[in-house]
């Protein structure tokens, strides 16, 4: 017979609504120190095994060549990066010619489009299609012990499984956001000459004027911040999964949510540490 505590009626809410906070401190707790093991097995995966990070490289990269079903995420890259572009120009054009400014729709696209807008768009295109791989191969690999049975193979689980997932994500992004931040760029340039019918030399003259080369390393280090964090956070749901199938579609809910907040509070901290509140351009003396 197991001994049990007796509380009085009332009690037992009030001590749930208590314990959740530092359930939650916990829990935050337990995902930054594995995030820290993720990061300390950066040199032994360079070290013993860069056979499954280049596969994973490529996996990560392509998938199996198609766009959405097992496609990596270099398609949803350029594709959220062109509609991206479009939608920048079209509402960007149309705000400014309020006020008459319709030309310099280029000052948009080299600010608001390289230090936000393409960072993130970028990510989340990783984050739904990679990310979410992540989360389900651990998860399935959690509960069917295939996780148990590297560590009886005196397998570190972290570093072969998380730390390998987590490089190759943040190095695949880099070559895909230049090259989807190339595009925008285009389809940002053409979508104006297009709607507002005026020649590109207006629009290349004010995107010129406040397009930056600190800003595009700002860039390209955001979205590589923003990928590994995000490919941790959604790692770490899926290695700790519980609850079998339906457990596994748990936790890629929660990564993705978890994901998709933890990216905006990165971002609105790196924006001040990169730009502080100066906008780095003037418009007149």
């Amino acid at each position: 017979m197991t001994a049990t505590a007796f509380l009085p009626a009332g009690v037992r809410p009030v001590l749930a609504a208590a314990d959740a906070p530092v359930q939650q401190a916990a829990r935050i707790g337990h995902m930054v120190a594995f995030f820290f093991r993720t990061l300390a097995g950066i040199p032994l995966v360079l070290r013993r095994y860069p056979r499954e990070f280049f596969r994973l490289l490529s996996d990560v990269t392509w998938g199996n060549g198609s766009i959405v079903v097992g496609g990596g995420t270099a398609a949803v890259v350029l594709l959220n990066g062109a509609a991206g572009g479009a939608v920048v120009a079209i509402e960007g054009y149309n705000a400014l010619n309020l006020l008459g400014l319709g030309p310099a729709t280029g000052l948009i696209t080299a600010l608001a489009t390289v230090r936000e807008i393409a960072p993130m768009m970028a990510a989340l295109s990783f984050a739904i299609q990679a990310g979410c791989r992540f989360t389900a191969q651990l998860g399935a690999m959690r509960i069917s012990e295939e996780i148990d049975a590297l560590e009886s193979l005196a397998i570190r689980p972290i570093p072969y499984l998380v730390t390998t997932r987590v490089l190759a994500s943040a190095l695949a992004v880099v070559p895909l956001f230049v090259v989807c931040l190339c595009l925008n760029f285009l389809v940002c340039q053409l979508v104006i000459f297009l709607v507002s019918g005026q020649a590109s030399g207006t629009y290349l003259h004010y995107f010129g004027l406040m397009l930056a080369a600190r800003d595009m390393v700002f860039a390209v280090l955001k979205v590589a911040i923003f990928v590994a964090v995000m490919s941790t956070l959604q790692c770490y749901y899926g290695f700790y999964a519980t609850g079998g199938p339906r457990g596994v579609g748990i936790a890629a809910g929660r990564a993705m949510r978890a994901s998709i907040t933890i990216m905006v509070s990165v971002n609105m901290l790196l924006t001040m540490a990169f730009w502080g509140i100066d906008a780095g351009g003037r418009l007149g003396g």
